[in-house]
């Protein structure tokens, strides 16, 4: 399970500097400016612990995976960037084996799986699509 001490540790393990910063667009932002990376996070729109382990966990993705894009380029896709991030937030933090756990424990409705993860039900809904469409999971069958 993912906690907030997991991603400042692997922050300060690979140098990368977090910082709070308000007017970022999105809660959360990465860059890079060749191999230095820095995380903004804007506090005035992070409103609860639940969000912050999100944008966490889905900064920590862009970094891990480099899936970085620059603004004014038409080559590359932001779409793209964003799917490598949440998909390296669903193999490391929302893992199959962790759906399977919650839903053996009885967490079936959606609303249930944020309270019992602790993430942004967004942040469930598309790990849920990443293992379901992409990797062909099906969670309906009591197989293991």
């Amino acid at each position: 399970m993912f906690e907030l001490s997991d991603f400042y540790e692997y922050c300060q393990k690979n140098r990368v500097d977090v910082i709070p910063f308000q007017g970022v667009p999105q809660p959360g932002a990465t860059v890079r400016d060749g191999s230095y990376y820095a995380v903004f996070l804007d506090f005035s729109k992070i409103r609860s612990t639940r969000l912050l382990r999100g944008v966490c966990c889905h900064e920590m993705g862009h970094i891990a995976t480099g899936a970085l894009h620059k603004v004014d380029s038409p080559y590359e896709l932001v779409e793209r960037s964003e799917y490598r991030a949440n998909r390296y937030f669903a193999e490391h933090y929302l893992t199959r084996e962790d759906f399977l756990e919650a839903f053996r424990a009885g967490y079936t409705e959606l609303w249930q799986l944020t309270e019992y993860f602790d993430f942004p039900e967004e942040d469930i809904k598309k790990a849920l699509t990443y293992w379901s469409e992409r990797k062909n999971v099906d969670f309906n069958c009591s197989c293991s």
